[in-house]
């Protein structure tokens, strides 16, 4: 049964897991904070699921607890670094404030990191620069689950896209984050913890290419990208940018400790003027709420710009005050207390 948890009680748990698996108080609080922000934004496979991922990482000598940033080259617009195979949380955030303070500087600059982790939810990174006033685009390689159109052979990573766009006035900023399967893995995930099947419809299929509904046997057999053969081109551009561009682990070598980010982050004002640039995007804004209009309407009566589910998720979990996870996710936080021995999450009501 799904059970509500504190925010600030989930907050606690995660930075005292973390530390006591070896990060700073800084990091671990920087860790905690991606996470969170994922899980109230709905973004729940993100979250605290990962917390057992990261610590089993961290005590197998897998990701580095005490990983800094190592500046390899850079120039007026451009930064390579070096993440020591840390968590990808801690070294990614800590590089996304080298390449934003760059871009503030020069109008754009263009970050490179190696011997990262996986990050989490990719649209924090993104974000970042839109706190700023800047355009950000954030790409991740991932561990090899997608196969070459054409075989069963898997190659690439489901490698998230991460745009992010700034707007004025209050307004949220406008933010796709998506991987290259039809959902994300972490749900194929959570439906096989908790004994469940998973709709014919996501596509996945076994090693005889027939579609299965059994998330092991959707984990171990062809896992289905979108829009088929262009969905794993896009893994192969994404594991150019931000694998072999990085000179980090691409294709088939990614692994754990070994990922290989890509940021660019633009100030919009560069290239055009700001006026126009926020005028422009209200406008768009409002287009795209207007094409929900009753003789254009597909049923549901509303069009959203994307990320306007997940910003209004979050005010909803704001205003709630906890947050809402499943069973599956409160079992596997209980064992991380105990193997670490630490005080178990506080939970609250079911749900």
């Amino acid at each position: 049964l799904a059970q509500l948890i504190n925010i600030r009680s989930a907050h606690l748990f995660a930075k005292a897991a973390f530390i006591k698996v070896g990060l700073c108080e800084e990091d671990a609080m920087l860790i905690a904070e991606n996470m969170i922000w994922a899980d109230m934004r709905g973004i729940d496979t993100h979250g605290l699921q990962r917390v057992s991922w990261y610590v089993k990482w961290i005590l197998d000598g897998l990701a580095n607890p005490s990983a800094k940033i190592r500046v390899l080259n850079q120039g007026p617009s451009f930064v390579l670094g070096d993440g020591e195979g840390g968590l990808g949380q801690v070294v990614a955030s800590q590089f996304c404030e080298i390449v934003t303070e760059k871009a503030l500087e020069e109008g754009l600059c263009l970050g490179l990191l190696k011997n990262s982790n996986d990050w989490g939810c990719g649209a924090w990174y993104s974000c970042r620069g839109t706190k700023k006033g800047l355009v950000g685009i954030t790409l991740t390689t991932s561990i090899p689950m997608l196969a070459p159109w054409g075989s069963k052979a898997r190659l690439f990573g489901n490698n998230p896209i991460a745009c992010a766009f700034p707007r004025k006035d209050g307004h949220d900023p406008i933010v796709y984050d998506g991987a290259l399967t039809p959902v994300a893995l972490g749900k194929v995930m959570r439906a096989k913890s908790e004994g469940k099947e998973i709709p014919k419809e996501w596509g996945f299929r076994d090693l005889d290419g027939k579609v299965t509904c059994d998330p092991g046997t959707a984990l171990k057999g062809i896992i289905p990208a979108i829009g088929g053969y262009k969905g794993i081109g896009l893994a192969l551009v994404t594991n150019i940018l931000a694998g072999i561009l990085p000179g980090a682990a691409h294709s088939s070598s990614v692994e754990i400790g070994k990922r290989g980010q890509f940021f660019l982050f633009l100030n919009p004002e560069i290239v055009c003027n700001p006026d126009y640039y926020y005028h422009s995007i209200e406008e768009l804004a409002m287009e795209v709420a207007e094409a929900a209009s009753e003789e254009n309407s597909l049923g549901n009566g509303e069009a959203m710009l994307p990320g306007e589910p997940e910003w209004r998720k979050m005010r909803e979990t704001e205003t709630l005050g906890s947050i809402v996870y499943p069973s599956s996710v409160l079992e596997s936080l209980d064992r991380v207390a105990k193997k670490l021995e630490i005080d178990e999450v506080e939970k609250g009501d079911q749900a």
